[in-house]
C-alpha cells in the first residue's frame, strides 16, 4: 500500500510539473514599447518577426501588447506580463533588477539628441521640462546624460514627441535614432538636427521568478541560433551614419 501511495505521489508531482511547463510555454503575454522598425505601433516589426520565428514549432505562443515602457515595467512587476522590451541592457535602474531579469541577448541601438536648433544640444543650459522622451525613460536617460530628471518631459508616443518638438514645445528630444528618424520622415518634418548621445544595448526582460527564469533559459537557447546581424540588417545600417547632421526626410 505504501508503495502505491509513493508511486501515486511521484506520478502526481511529475504530472503537475509537466502540466505547468506546458501551460507556461503556451501563452506568453509580451509588452513592447513602439520602436520602429523593430516594434511598430500596429504590432508588427523586426523584433516581433524574430520572436515569432523563434516560437515556430516550439509550443510557444506570443500575445503582443503595444504600450509605453513605463506600463510594461509596471505590468511585468505585477505579473501581468511575462516578457517586456526593449530594455537598456544591464543599464536599467537598481529597483528594476529586483523584479526583472534580461535575456542573454542584445542589439545595439544608437541614441541621439534631436532639435530644431543645434545650440540646444548643450542640454546643461536648458530649463526644466524642455527635454522630451517616451514614458518610462526619463529616469534612465537623466543618469546617462547626467542632468536632473526634472529637465525631462515624458509622453506616450513618438509621434506626439516629434510634433511637440516641431511646435517648439520641447527644445530637445532624446531617444533612439532609427525609431525617431522614421517618425520624423513619416510626419515629413524638415530642418531637424541630430547629434549622437551614445550606444545603448537593448534587450528583453522576464520576471525574476522561477517561471520567468524558465522562459529566459528557453529563449536564450533559441536565440543562440539567430544571426542577429543578418536578421536586423535594415536596422543596423542606421548606426553607420555620421555622428551629427540634419535628418533627411527623403
Amino acid at each position: 500500500m505504501q508503495k502505491l501511495v509513493y508511486l501515486f505521489s511521484v506520478t502526481s508531482v511529475y504530472f503537475f510539473i509537466t502540466f505547468s511547463q506546458l501551460s507556461y510555454s503556451e501563452e506568453i503575454n509580451v509588452g513592447l514599447e513602439p520602436f520602429p522598425p523593430l516594434i511598430n505601433e500596429d504590432g508588427s516589426g523586426l523584433l516581433v518577426d524574430m520572436l515569432n520565428t523563434l516560437s515556430a514549432g516550439k509550443n510557444l505562443h506570443f500575445n503582443f501588447h503595444i504600450m509605453t515602457y513605463g506600463r510594461a515595467k509596471k505590468d511585468l512587476k505585477s505579473k501581468q506580463l511575462k516578457l517586456i522590451g526593449l530594455t537598456p541592457y544591464k543599464l536599467e535602474t537598481e529597483d528594476f533588477y529586483e523584479y526583472g531579469v534580461e535575456l542573454s541577448w542584445q542589439i545595439d541601438t544608437q541614441v541621439d539628441f534631436f532639435s530644431l536648433n543645434e545650440d540646444y544640444f548643450n542640454i546643461e543650459q536648458l530649463p526644466n521640462g524642455s527635454i522630451g522622451t517616451l514614458t518610462g525613460n526619463a529616469e534612465f536617460f537623466s543618469k546617462i546624460v547626467n542632468v536632473p530628471v526634472i529637465k525631462f518631459v515624458e509622453v506616450s508616443s513618438l509621434k506626439q514627441l516629434v510634433k511637440m518638438l516641431a511646435l517648439r514645445r520641447l527644445s530637445v528630444i532624446l531617444f533612439e535614432r532609427v525609431s525617431t528618424m522614421s517618425t520624423i520622415k513619416e510626419l515629413n518634418i524638415e530642418n531637424i538636427y541630430y547629434k549622437k548621445m551614445g550606444i545603448v544595448p537593448a534587450s528583453l526582460a522576464v520576471l525574476n521568478s522561477t517561471e520567468g527564469l524558465m522562459l529566459k533559459t528557453q529563449l536564450d537557447n533559441l536565440l543562440l541560433n539567430l544571426n542577429s546581424e543578418e536578421f536586423f540588417s535594415e536596422f543596423i545600417n542606421y548606426t553607420s551614419m555620421n555622428d551629427s547632421g540634419k535628418v533627411s526626410i527623403q
